[in-house]
């Protein structure tokens, strides 16, 4: 039945490898594409999944299509494999595929009909592994437009010409690429594709190739809630340090080198998922400074603490000679204070005067001892609006900036 089918449309002496023309000009392949699902973006490979049926449709003026009129119930000839490989097809290929996988070996995946008018249509199911190049200036509110590349292995334009199916006649009847269903990659929005069309100059040669950009735009709530609330409520916490006493120095300690130990994880985890690149991204910015943040704070608490030792260092000294002070007026000899003609009434009187000026002394010097101490407080009291000032501002900024390039990704 095959065999039969093949000699009523295949004349003698056809051509398998020969393309044929239109009239002596190149012959034109159209392509479309029927997208039914994109997914596993990697950014680390950067790559991504293209799940499609691939279309081309061209004529062929050389086949034998008398036996077959338009008015059969049957408007196209269903051309089976065996009878397919006899026939003159594109020999399309993509340039940016990495792996393809087109399931001959588990199911009959392309599909071949001949129209009345020798118009043959191509149609085969593919999934791909394809190329992507990403920037990842602004990530995570970046946006993707990965391109996949469909041309000629061996024809040149003087042979056929590649065009999308959009451009022909048939524009109004097929889109030269739909979505089949809706597609939802994991992390990201899709965008509706376009299709465009370069042509390469080469000295044996122009060549055509066709273009489908599919864009993606990034989703933000993972990031949203993996890195920025988390690193956000560790700068937060760290600072406490600054209503924890200064000489607390465990306390504050732990405190500050749990946070930034912490920060350092989430960097190093967010960095796994993406390739190494010479640029800064816009999550390198954040982290760095929440980094920069804890940091600051330790190194607060090591001026602070340095203020307040200093200062009850000197306060020590101070309360040292005034005990000596004290001392020596207790045990002074009253022969050597006093002429032995004053009587021991004004001796004591004069005693007990010394005494109170002494106390007086006492207490003013305890204060002021207690003044000098305050210096490693302020320092604290002043960071407790400083920090959270600075962090939120420069929140604020980022944020402004950034979204406003996300909506601008997304329009």
């Amino acid at each position: 039945m095959v065999d039969k089918l093949c000699n009523n449309l295949l004349p003698e002496g056809y051509e398998i490898y020969k393309a044929p023309d239109e009239d002596g000009k190149p012959i034109t392949v159209l392509v479309g594409f029927q997208v039914l699902d994109i997914g596993e973006v990697d950014e680390e490979k950067m790559d991504f999944r293209l799940h499609a049926f691939v279309t081309s449709m061209w004529n062929d003026s050389r086949l034998l299509l008398d036996k077959y009129s338009k008015n059969e119930e049957s408007e196209f000839i269903i051309v089976y494999e065996r009878c397919r490989r006899y026939f003159w097809t594109p020999d399309v290929f993509f340039e940016n595929a990495k792996h393809i996988e087109n399931y001959e070996n588990t199911s009959p995946s392309t599909l071949l009909k001949v129209l009345p008018d020798g118009a043959i249509i191509m149609s085969t199911r593919y999934s791909f592994k394809a190329g992507c190049n990403m920037n990842f200036e602004n990530y995570p509110f970046d946006s993707q437009e990965c391109v996949f590349f469909v041309s000629l292995m061996t024809s040149s334009d003087s042979v056929a010409v590649l065009k999308w199916v959009g451009e022909s006649s048939y524009g109004d009847k097929m889109s030269s690429i739909k979505m089949m269903r809706k597609a939802e990659p994991l992390q990201f929005f899709l965008r509706q594709p376009t299709a465009h069309s370069i042509t390469e100059i080469f000295a044996e040669g122009n060549y055509t190739s066709l273009m489908a950009n599919f864009r993606m735009v990034r989703r933000l709530t993972g990031s949203i809630m993996n890195t920025y609330a988390p690193s956000t409520m560790i700068v937060t916490m760290s600072w406490v340090s600054f209503w924890i006493k200064v000489d607390a120095v465990p306390a504050r300690v732990a405190l500050s080198v749990t946070s930034l130990l912490t920060l350092c994880t989430q960097v190093e985890q967010y960095k796994s998922q993406l390739p190494p690149v010479n640029y800064i991204k816009a999550m390198d910015i954040w982290l760095f400074v929440c980094i920069l943040m804890v940091f600051s704070s330790l190194l607060v608490f090591a001026v602070s603490y340095q203020i307040h030792t200093k200062k009850c260092k000197e306060c020590l000294k101070e309360k040292q000679a005034d005990e000596k002070t004290e001392f020596l007026l207790k045990k002074g000899n009253k022969v050597k204070i006093f002429p032995m003609s004053a009587s021991e009434d004004k001796q004591i009187k004069f005693i007990q005067s010394l005494k109170n000026t002494v106390q007086e002394q006492k207490s003013s010097e305890c204060c002021r001892c207690r003044d000098k101490q305050r210096w490693g407080t302020r320092v604290d009291e002043i960071c407790r609006k400083l920090f959270p000032a600075s962090f939120f501002l420069f929140a604020i900024v980022y944020w402004v900036h950034y979204i406003r390039i996300y909506k601008s990704h997304l329009s």
